[in-house]
């Protein structure tokens, strides 16, 4: 009987030994932070994304090692998020067991334009580190997170939506696409321009938190077509003051303009619209891909392009272009205006270069250049 009670006291003892131990276990097991910090980059550290350079680093991380305190394969997952969000909808760069990690500057700016960089403007970033351990029903622990300051390249696909476009109208059924190309955007829409036909643009499809209005562009310095207003109602949509009808329009975030050309035709060249080409516009003296500049007919009698103008430099208005080197398709230099009795602003001058081209002696920069010929008047604003 006492052998009995001495077994039944130990096997008690032995019990509550083990209880401890569990206790103990799930006490030492939670996870603690103190230590686990991004080490490089700092925060505020920035950096310039190279579309030359796809394969150098985008950016480069080490951090320190997170502390279990027991035995098992820690996995850390490098997470970047839209700045300000609180990593809401966070994107993984990647997972190593390393206390490093580098990722390659194509897939890092991929990533970078996803949570919301602006395209060649720096943006803010958070970057942090999520670390997991093997052990069965361990949360998740994040490391601290910084900002890092990256200026991107390229661009993605955006989206149209909104009663100014009929085809779209205010739902995304149908929304327009804005197709990506190196930076440049542009869709062909029909436009209306009733008062109340307003549209906006958006970065994923299906998101209305993501749009992008008219402030957005003009508070980042854009130079806007004047045909395309802010239509002063709640949100500050887009709206379309010119003629109803079809149009091609260019978002350009490398020079930072958006325009609006007509397409009265199926043709890759509109026949109502004249070009700029010369060494004061973006694309020189050449025909070559889409270095020449669409001067589109905005309105009756209105010719209109944002683009960026270089100081001292000519230029010169064609009437056609036909795909190739359109030298010969007809053009207007300085004194055909002046001979026509137009009122030339005082930013231009005849270049008295041989061909009497136009000279812009204004400051670089973007410009809204524009030709009125029925008051007469060719204008740089």
């Amino acid at each position: 009987m006492k052998n009995t009670f001495k077994i039944l006291i130990a096997a008690i003892a032995f019990v509550g030994i083990s209880s401890c131990t569990d206790e103990n276990n799930l006490t030492i097991s939670e996870p603690t932070t103190e230590t686990f910090l991004i080490k490089t980059p700092l925060n505020g550290d920035s950096i310039i994304l190279s579309e030359a350079t796809p394969s150098n680093p985008g950016i480069s991380l080490t951090w320190n090692p997170m502390d279990y305190t027991t035995t098992s394969v820690i996995s850390y997952t490098v997470q970047i998020a839209e700045d300000g969000t609180d990593f809401a909808d966070p994107i993984d760069l990647g997972t190593t067991t390393d206390l490093f990690a580098t990722f390659q500057t194509a897939d890092f700016n991929l990533k970078c334009l996803t949570v919301g960089a602006v395209p060649f403007v720096q943006t803010a970033i958070n970057v942090r580190i999520k670390s997991t351990s093997g052990t069965v029903g361990a949360q998740p622990v994040y490391s601290n997170s910084i900002v890092y300051l990256v200026t991107a390249f390229g661009c993605l696909n955006q989206y149209a939506v909104g009663q100014g476009l009929p085809q779209s109208g205010w739902n995304w059924n149908s929304p327009r696409t804005l197709l990506c190309d190196n930076g440049v955007l542009t869709m062909t829409a029909d436009f209306l321009n009733g008062s109340s036909d307003a549209f906006r643009f958006f970065t994923t499809e299906g998101d209305w938190n993501t749009g992008r209005n008219y402030p957005f562009y003009t508070n980042l310095g854009y130079k806007i077509v004047s045909t395309l207003i802010n239509n002063g109602d709640g949100d500050q949509n887009f709206r379309n003051v010119g003629p109803a009808g079809k149009y091609k329009l260019t978002i350009d975030s490398n020079n930072k303009t958006i325009n609006v050309a007509p397409r009265t035709t199926t043709g890759a060249f509109e026949p109502t619209s004249s070009w700029l080409v010369g060494a004061a516009t973006p694309g020189g003296w050449s025909w070559s891909g889409n270095n020449e500049t669409e001067l589109g007919l905005v309105d009756t009698g209105i010719y209109e392009v944002a683009l960026k103008l270089n100081n001292n430099e000519a230029f010169r208005v064609f009437l056609g272009n036909n795909g190739g080197d359109s030298w010969g398709l007809g053009d207007r230099n300085f004194p055909y205006y002046v001979s026509n009795s137009y009122t030339i602003d005082s930013e231009l001058e005849n270049a008295a270069d041989g061909d009497s081209n136009f000279r812009y002696t204004g400051p670089t920069g973007v410009r809204i250049f524009k030709i009125n010929s029925i008051t007469k008047v060719i204008s740089v604003d």
